[in-house]
């Protein structure tokens, strides 16, 4: 017995001793300089190695590589594209035996990554890329003959797994030189567990990320596959939170994103499925494509959002505003009516010219201007400095939206054009909720095509212009009587005592109709018509779109049976036209008849009606013979008198 423990004991001596002997052995410096030589002959690249070469030998065989770098390619700026700290590998001494190489956890401290793009779109990574796909690809098989001069089968080490990569404190920097832009992400922590091409495994990353427009902090996790080829990964499951501001994103933005994603390195394409995501009060569904190959990002989408409130986004998003509190600010004023564009200086539009956005959005419900919309849907695109929003439908107040909305950000100020159509809506909320005005309603149907330049409230006002026909049917003009208001001026005419004003302030009929030209400043009309059993009246006048006084002249023609005090008909009033003038505001508006007009026109239209009875009986009474003897005595007289 003893002598198989003196024997055991030596063997672990001699173990021992050929491991100090190995690590005295073996030269470092000619491994580091195998590591530099294999690395140029497999990629033309440079390997610089600063740091010590240590070795372990148990319970796995691994080593520690101090500070290296892997210089850029030739055709870029002098410098790394990757340098590493400290790299800490090991490989597990078992499965050697059989050529299958199983690595352990890869620990990569302090790296560095600086990812460079040229103007023509090709990046300091491109020959690794295609080294990857090179080697990627199925050799050809030799020949018979060959094979079988051969010792004996060629056995290669076989890749089987990597347990693990861990990447603590690195940095990454995109240089883009086509937009004249970096990005930096620092304090970047990776972990990936058993690693391995063409399987699924956990990811977490963490870090921060700093460029000219914005600043956020990162955390995401997601199940990550990557393909055999190296050219294409997904991440499933992918969770990610961060917190961003900056120039392009005023305050403080909680962002949520998860779904799926898949990138494409060859082509340069992510696609996002199954995405949610959310910041501030916005949250969407859908699918997201960006393709970063081209100078300009292209990004496609087909995005849902249960609930769009653009007042609450624009002053979440408000430069002069930004943060929760100005948002509820905004919200206690809402009776402004102002739209979310409308802003007190004309908005910097440039980011229109560095985005190619092109897709559909749809919302369960939008908030605009005061107004709510239903199942709203349209397409949009932004490209060269220009913004449309096209194949615009909702369903609002009862009533169907249909339209388009241009912004050209290339001229100076920016020029804008709407394009709309309301059908059947009900005109009494959408003006109320639009605008504040409730001297109208009725079921309405609207057409609006304008354009104008500059976004600022006054600049909109002051060059809207175009056309717009309105069509209500079966309402009434609030806050009047017409009828009233002429009972009582043929009351004052007549001397009778003036009824009672406790009637209803209504006038209801059964169409209003009327074309506007706007321009300059204001809203103007020849041809406004409304139609009521017993009123027809015509309009003409114009409003100011800055201070929004009226300015309408009603021509009234009574057409029924028009009664006065107890009853009696009006009938002399019915070949009148009652002249009724509307001014104020669109909020307030003010109704007066001229009384003087009525009055003037009863007296002629008396004395009218007294000549007629005189002449009528001037004929009676001439009509025999002193008439036979005043034409005798005076021929032509009657002729002149027109008798």
């Amino acid at each position: 017995m003893k002598k198989w423990l003196y024997a055991l004991a030596a063997l672990v001596v001699l173990l021992l001793l050929g491991v100090v002997a190995l690590t005295q052995l073996v030269d470092t410096d000619r491994v580091k300089r195998l590591l530099v030589e294999q690395t140029r002959e497999k990629t033309g690249r440079t390997l610089v190695i600063e740091g010590d070469l240590s070795w372990r030998f148990f319970p796995s065989v691994g080593f520690t590589l101090g500070k290296t770098s892997l210089l850029n390619p030739p055709g870029f700026e002098q410098g790394a594209t990757l340098s590493v700290g400290e790299v800490s590998l090991d490989v597990a001494l078992k499965p050697l035996l059989d050529n299958r190489l199983e690595v352990g956890q890869a620990v990569l401290s302090n790296a560095r990554l600086h990812l460079i793009t040229h103007k023509d779109g090709s990046t300091n990574l491109d020959d690794l890329r295609n080294l990857g796909q090179k080697s990627a690809e199925p050799q050809t098989a030799p020949a018979p003959d060959a094979q079988a001069s051969e010792a004996g089968p060629k056995r290669e080490l076989q890749f089987v797994s990597l347990a693990g990569i861990k990447v603590t404190d690195a940095e990454v920097l995109l240089q883009d030189e086509r937009s004249d832009t970096l990005t930096r992400l620092n304090r970047v922590n990776i972990s990936l567990d058993q690693f391995a091409p063409g399987q699924e495994v956990p990811l977490t990353l963490s870090g921060n990320l700093f460029s000219d427009e914005v600043q956020a902090s990162i955390n995401t996790s997601g199940t990550l596959w990557l393909a055999p080829e190296y050219d294409r990964l997904r991440l499933d499951n992918l969770t990610l939170n961060a917190g961003v501001t900056g120039r392009a994103v005023p305050g403080n933005k909680a962002l949520t994103l998860s779904g799926n994603l898949a990138y494409d390195m060859t082509i340069k394409q992510a696609g996002f499925t199954n995405v949610t995501m959310s910041a501030g009060s916005l949250t969407l569904d859908g699918e997201l494509q960006v393709d970063h190959g081209p100078e300009i990002p292209e990004i496609r989408f087909n995005l849902h959002t249960p609930l769009l409130d653009l007042e609450q986004l624009s002053a979440e998003w408000s430069s002069e505003q930004g943060g929760s509190d100005s948002a509820t600010t905004s919200t206690d004023n809402a009776s402004a009516k102002l739209p979310p564009s409308v802003a007190a200086s004309e908005p910097d539009l440039s980011i229109l010219n560095k985005l190619d956005v092109q897709g559909t959005l749809a919302a369960d419900l939008l908030n605009v201007q005061g107004m709510e919309m239903q199942g709203v849907s349209l397409e949009v695109k932004v490209q060269d400095g220009k913004a449309t929003a096209s194949d615009i439908n909702a369903s609002l107040y009862q009533g169907s939206l249909q339209g388009e909305v241009s912004l050209n950000a290339n001229s100076n100020p920016a020029s804008f054009m709407l394009n709309t159509q309301l059908q059947n809506v009900n005109g009494f909320e959408l003006l109320n909720d639009a605008a504040g005005i409730d001297s109208l309603e009725g079921r309405a149907s609207v057409a609006l095509n304008v354009a104008g330049r500059g976004l600022t409230e006054r600049a909109i006002k002051q060059s809207l212009t175009g056309t717009s026909r309105v069509e209500f049917a079966d309402g009434a003009l609030r806050g009047v009587n017409i009828a009233a208001m002429i009972r009582r001026g043929y009351a004052q005419v007549k001397g009778l005592p003036v009824p009672n004003d406790n009637e209803p302030q209504k006038t209801d009929f059964s169409a209003l109709t009327a074309d506007f030209d706007i321009g300059k400043g204001k809203v103007s009309t020849q041809n406004l018509n409304l139609a009521s059993p017993l009123l027809r009246v015509k309009g003409e006048g114009e409003t100011s779109l800055l201070d929004s006084t009226l300015d309408v002249l009603f021509s009234t023609a009574i057409v029924g049976t028009l009664k006065g005090q107890d009853g009696e008909s009006l009938d002399e009033l019915k070949n009148i036209t009652v002249p009724l003038r509307v001014s104020g505001t669109y909020q307030q508006p003010r109704y007066t008849l001229d009384m003087q007009q009525v009055f003037d026109l009863y007296l002629k239209e008396k004395a009218s009606k007294e000549a007629e009875r005189v002449k009528r009986k001037l004929n009676e009474k001439i009509g025999g013979e002193l008439g036979d003897k005043i034409n005798e005595k005076l021929p032509g007289l009657f002729d002149k008198l027109g008798l």
